[in-house]
């Protein structure tokens, strides 16, 4: 399912403004975010958090590879008279110096490829760190979906039709929405890794893992937590 994610409903994408606050308020405590520090947003989206950094003090940078999401990141910066860059980027390229107190990968969207590719995301996000920076990768956490798993389930209008796949450790998703009497599908592949495998991974871009949460208040990661949010650090 190669590019799944170009092909993909802007829904599954651009989540709602609900809770975003919060996570943004983590994140700043969680990196040691000040005023003036650089943040790459990789994938940016149409800046929800990014935005909210900016607020913050940051100088943010996003980077997407959909242009109409950096289209509406633009807009949205320059609505709320705030700045930042943006550039069109695929994440397996990454190609920034190494100026940026932290980067963060954000809303489940880690694991997209394969494991040789997510390490070259990691390896990107790494490079453009300067030593002492942060890399913070946030996704489901694995076993507590799989504990809970239903195979077939609603959002409104939306059907989500998902098998695990334990060979290769992979959610494999078909979304499906009826829309102008027109039946559409839409595909998407998820390689979902436990908090030992992502340590493991961190460190095999040449970061440090140091904490693992499992949700936005900073309660520490535990097999029962919604999601797994790794930090790492670059070392000095």
């Amino acid at each position: 399912m190669d590019d799944w994610f170009l092909k993909a409903h802007e829904f599954l994408y651009l989540k709602e403004e609900e809770g975003s606050d919060e996570e943004t308020r983590f994140l700043v405590a969680a990196l040691g975010l000040q005023e003036g520090s650089r943040v790459l947003d990789a994938p940016c989206a149409a800046g929800r958090i990014g935005v909210r950094l900016a607020h913050a003090g940051c100088q943010v940078t996003g980077v997407d590879i959909n242009r109409r999401f950096l289209l509406l990141a633009r807009q949205r910066f320059g609505e709320e008279g705030v700045s930042g860059s943006f550039c069109v980027m695929d994440l397996r390229r990454l190609a920034f110096r190494p100026a940026f107190d932290a980067a963060i990968n954000w809303w489940s969207s880690f694991g997209y490829f394969s494991d040789a590719e997510n390490l070259q995301v990691l390896q990107g996000m790494a490079a453009a760190l300067r030593p002492g920076g942060c890399v913070a990768i946030e996704q489901p956490n694995r076993q507590w979906v799989l504990r809970r798993f239903v195979p077939g389930l609603e959002y409104g209008p939306w059907r989500l039709l998902s098998r695990w796949d334990a060979a290769r450790e992979r959610m494999e998703s078909t979304w499906v929405l009826e829309e102008a009497g027109e039946l559409k599908v839409y595909p998407m592949s998820m390689r979902w890794y436990t908090l030992t495998q992502l340590r493991r991974l961190f460190r095999r871009a040449g970061l440090v893992p140091e904490a693992a949460y499992g949700a936005y208040d900073g309660s520490p990661y535990r097999p029962s937590s919604l999601r797994l949010i790794l930090i790492g650090r670059k070392p000095e």
